[in-house]
């Protein structure tokens, strides 16, 4: 273990030390490209390296599963607008993983990781005056991502072939989009056939209308309701695999209060059919934060993430349907939990020492709705299920201490670290090995 802790912050270093001479003196390389392009045409770069360092993520000091890999991200866009109501517009990505262990089962799926030179996004865009018309490979991303989002923490993230039409309202200040799409797939790097550009679906289709507007002293008020259809089988742990048909009607609000508070409310129902299965599941999620009027601008928040969990063998599918999230944003930085079967309580400290540096701490204390049925992680798998016939078993299933900080060196160079450890509960306890986990990791963006 020690040795793989000296060789994370070897590369930590040396990562800082080549971001800041190399693409420091460079970054200006995407303003000097398109000043030599028509008005008509724009290109952007990104690219994306973190290092990533797990330990013990399956809580068993038994399996010697420490290590640590490298992720590298590519991205290439053109935009093309020939007419000023037309957009098109294309990237390209390539994600790559170097240092994964294929021997340790308990690391994540090269395949999740991995895609090579492949085209990320390809899509046309038409607007004339309060519509607009969009079709293709994109991205979709709405309200704060907890069900539609477009999981670009992922070295893969996520897109959708399809197409949208919104309208936009202007007296009512609404946003309302309606939008349909197959979720893309991805082939094995390792394949032998290259990925065809539609000809990758992961057999996971959704509909949905989100409206969006801001009311009622600047409120953010959405609303949505999101139809999902898969024609492969979808897991939900002791639950059972199935085919997923179900809707999901809620909302969301959010504001600041007076005094230096401010709030955010989202609640939503789901209900529909899970092969022989109804579906009756509800999330809640409640946010309330203070931001101090000193110079550091100390904001201290509380989250309360409810997702409903389920009783197996029974004729209802209890289990809330998760969708299409990126769920990395609010369940711990470890992702070792979605919004599902869940009651997490999340306290956050962050502060602001310099413009463009923001040092966080997040303390999740998480608990299962209910401990027949499974833990899931942030990828909607199952972690761990109660053994059966154990009785008495606790809910609470540990605490996750997340150190992160964002630095932003300039406009095309940014610097991301954290350190996370997992605090075991009585429910790791009760059900198996329960071991604390470790999660360290350093990106770097340089965007242009």
């Amino acid at each position: 273990m020690k040795s793989n802790i000296l060789k994370m912050f070897r590369f930590v270093i040396t990562g800082m030390f080549l971001s800041g001479a190399l693409f420091g003196s460079q970054a200006w390389a995407g303003d000097y490209l398109n000043q030599y392009l028509p008005d008509y045409l724009k290109a952007d770069v990104e690219f994306r390296y973190r290092l990533e360092y797990r330990d013990n993520m399956l809580f068993n000091k038994a399996k010697d599963d420490a290590g640590s890999y490298d992720l590298f991200r590519t991205r290439v866009g053109l935009t093309y607008n020939p007419i000023k109501e037309v957009t098109l517009f294309a990237q390209g990505q390539d994600a790559r993983v170097s240092g994964l262990s294929t021997q340790d089962k308990s690391e994540v799926a090269k395949s999740t990781l991995e895609n090579l030179w492949d085209i990320r996004q390809l899509y046309g865009r038409y607007e004339q005056g309060p519509i607009t018309i969009q079709g293709g490979r994109q991205e979709f991303a709405y309200g704060a991502e907890r069900l539609i989002g477009a999981f670009n923490w992922s070295n893969v993230a996520q897109t959708f072939d399809g197409g949208k039409v919104g309208f936009h309202i202007q007296p009512l200040n609404l946003q309302l989009d309606l939008l349909a799409g197959d979720k893309t797939g991805y082939r094995s790097p390792q394949s032998d056939e290259a990925n065809d550009l539609f000809d990758a679906s992961a057999k996971d289709r959704m509909y949905a209308y989100y409206a969006t507007a801001h009311a009622f002293h600047g409120t953010l008020i959405e609303n949505y309701l999101i139809h999902r259809v898969t024609w492969k089988n979808i897991s939900f742990g002791p639950n059972g695999s199935g085919r997923i048909d179900d809707y999901t009607f809620g909302g969301r609000l959010k504001n600041k209060l007076p005094y230096h508070f401010d709030y955010e409310m989202e609640s939503a129902g789901q209900w529909g059919d899970f092969d022989h299965k109804r579906v009756c599941a509800a999330m809640f999620v409640g946010i309330l934060g203070y931001t101090l009027d000193l110079k550091w601008q100390p904001r201290l928040a509380f989250e309360y993430d409810y997702g409903s969990g389920g009783k197996p063998n029974g004729k209802t599918l209890g289990t809330f349907d998760n969708l299409y999230p990126t769920n990395h944003l609010f369940y711990g930085y470890m992702d070792l939990f979605s919004l599902q079967n869940i009651n997490d309580y999340r306290y956050q400290v962050s502060i602001k020492p310099a413009k463009n540096l923001k040092l966080q701490t997040d303390f999740h204390m998480v608990y299962l709705d209910t401990t027949k049925d499974a833990l899931y992680s942030a990828a909607r798998t199952v972690t761990r299920t109660t053994p059966a016939g154990l009785l008495g078993v606790s809910s609470h299933v540990g605490n996750e201490l997340d150190l992160t900080g964002d630095y932003k060196l300039n406009k095309y160079l940014s610097f991301q670290a954290g350190y996370c450890h997992l605090f075991p509960g009585e429910y790791l306890k009760d059900t198996g090995p329960h071991n604390g986990a470790d999660f360290a990791f350093f990106q770097t963006t340089l965007a242009f």
